[in-house]
């Protein structure tokens, strides 16, 4: 044994980042120069260490050595050894080439052991040890190396990580993220339809998917394989895709984390958001997956936000927890935010739970991340004229749920509203209603669910929801009082308004609908003695004749 690599071994579980990359690297570099000292008969290919036995043989010592100790060391309860041990194993695989996966998993198996007789504690630092020697052995890449592993030690993988997730809920999502991991090499394989049928059978309790972990899971293997038979795999889900709209009940309950059947399943709280909403978003907003959402006729994202966050998270009696969990939601959306989503995002609960929480006197963690998201919601609105209008719209038709429990709390209606107000002109105001008219009457083409989200064809009833949208936004537009509206704009509005609720407009697309005309009537009625006030006694006759 070489006394220059000892050295480093120390180092490896050092608290200090830079002292454990340091000590890998000199490790790493030590180890393959001896690796690469040592001859093999000539005339011969490179064997693959099957064995412990095979590995003393075949490799160096000192390489040996290294690769039994760091599998070792993962089960160290010293504060940096997992982090340390398990980036110089992972380089260690990538860099060597005669060690193969089953010799690794042995020794993983051999060392990480929890057993009965063992404290909590150590039971804890074993699982975590075989759970880092799996993520080393996983980005190490030897999975993927020919000969290297076979469909056996892809099964005792899954298996072992399934059964640890199971067994404490705290590792669930690491296990089910270690996991994903692995669906990439499944092309690798000869069999990769019984290897994808093991994963369902395994990782997701025979295509039942209860957890978001399995959801996570079940989406990575339906994005990458796109091919193999979901239908039957999934037979408790309809549609084409878990987020059809069919299904929407099954995602409330696994995206907001309860279950009346069986409670145990989330009997653990965690203050970050689950991994599953990665794949959420990047479903809905990744320009590259517009096919897939279209093929496979995925829900429109304003009903998925509509059941899960608003009437999940931010339901009426919904704890603190969940709240929490809403708003992380709220500020993960805001980058994609435009005028159009802005009814989702200014909904009752959440303006609700939004005002509740805002408050500067409060110090707890949900009125600061209420207070963030807010934050970030009125800098978008300063910078967008017009995403600032339908959210303004929005907060001041919403009296009764943003007011200011006492005059010591800050309002959220001053708070926003104010700063929203003060980059308003009426050019600003003028160009949005332009917008909303073209809304009206394109709704399909103009108003994209979300900016740079990928979305199907337009329902019947999403066009007529959007241009009850556009109606009832031009109405608030010309009934502000925080403003100055010319009476020009409020009369534009309120004959467009008469317009499209007698007459057919040869521009709109698809063509108006009873139920659309029937509202818009019902806008002008209510609208025009507002909008008309103080305006002089003749003004509503002539919106209406104009």
């Amino acid at each position: 044994m070489s006394t220059t690599t000892l050295d480093f071994y120390w180092d490896l579980a050092s608290l200090d980042e830079g002292k454990r990359l340091e000590a890998a690297t000199g490790l790493i570099s030590a180890l393959c120069k001896f690796q690469s000292e040592k001859q093999r008969p000539a005339g011969t290919s490179q064997e693959l260490a099957q064995t412990e036995e095979d590995l003393d043989r075949i490799c160096a010592h000192d390489v040996s050595y290294a690769v039994k100790r760091l599998v070792k060391g993962l089960a160290s309860p010293r504060d940096g050894a997992r982090q340390g041990y398990s980036i110089a194993l992972s380089e260690l695989l990538s860099r060597i080439q005669c060690v193969s996966v089953k010799v690794v998993l042995d020794l993983l198996w051999k060392y990480t052991v929890a057993t009965k007789s063992m404290k909590g504690s150590e039971q804890r630092d074993m699982r975590f040890g075989r759970i880092f020697g799996l993520m080393a052995l996983l980005q190490s890449g030897i999975v993927s190396r020919e000969g290297a592993a076979t469909s056996v030690e892809m099964r005792k993988i899954v298996g072992e990580l399934a059964a640890i997730g199971a067994k404490k809920s705290y590792l669930r999502e690491i296990a089910y993220v270690t996991m994903a991991s692995m669906v990439p090499m499944l092309g690798g394989f000869a069999g990769r339809d019984e290897l994808i049928t093991m994963f369902v059978g395994v990782g997701l309790d025979k295509g039942a998917i209860e957890t978001p972990d399995e959801l996570y899971l079940a989406l990575q293997l339906r994005r990458q394989y796109p091919d193999y038979d979901w239908h039957s795999a999934l037979p408790q889900w309809q549609g084409k895709h878990m987020f059809a709209e069919k299904n929407v009940s099954k995602l409330v309950g696994i995206l907001c984390e309860t279950s009346e059947e069986n409670t145990a399943l989330f009997s653990s709280w965690h203050p970050q958001l689950h991994i599953v909403w990665d794949e959420v978003f990047a479903l809905y907003f990744d320009k590259a997956r517009a096919k897939e959402v279209a093929h496979c006729q995925v829900m429109e994202f304003e009903t998925l936000w509509e059941t899960v966050v608003e009437r999940g998270l931010f339901a009426a009696g919904a704890s603190q927890f969940r709240r929490y969990w809403g708003f992380l939601l709220v500020e993960r959306l805001l980058p994609y935010l435009s005028e159009t989503t802005v009814p989702a995002m200014m909904s009752p609960n959440i303006v609700r739970a939004l005002s509740d929480n805002i408050s500067l006197a409060q110090k707890s963690a949900l009125a600061k991340v209420s207070m963030r998201a807010a934050e970030k919601l009125v800098e978008i609105c300063e910078r967008n004229s017009k995403v600032g209008l339908a959210v303004l719209t929005h907060l001041l038709n919403q009296k009764s749920t943003i007011q200011a429990a006492d005059g010591k709390q800050t309002s959220l209606r001053t708070m926003m509203a104010s700063r929203i107000v003060a980059k308003l002109d009426g050019e600003a105001i003028v160009g949005y209603v332009k917008y909303l008219e073209d809304i009206f009457l394109q709704p399909g083409r103009t108003s994209g669910a979300l900016e740079g989200v990928a979305t199907a064809v337009s329902s019947d009833k999403s066009v007529e929801r959007q241009r009850a949208w556009a109606i009832d936004q031009m109405v608030r537009v010309a009934r502000f009082d925080q403003v100055s509206v010319s009476a020009d704009v409020a009369r534009s509005v309120v004959a467009f308004a008469v317009s499209h609720a007698a007459f057919v407009d040869p521009l709109a697309s698809p063509p108006i609908s009873g139920t659309t005309r029937d509202y818009c009537a019902a806008a002008v009625v209510s609208a025009v003695g507002d909008v008309g006030r103080g305006q002089g006694e003749a003004w509503a006759t002539q919106a209406v004749a104009q």
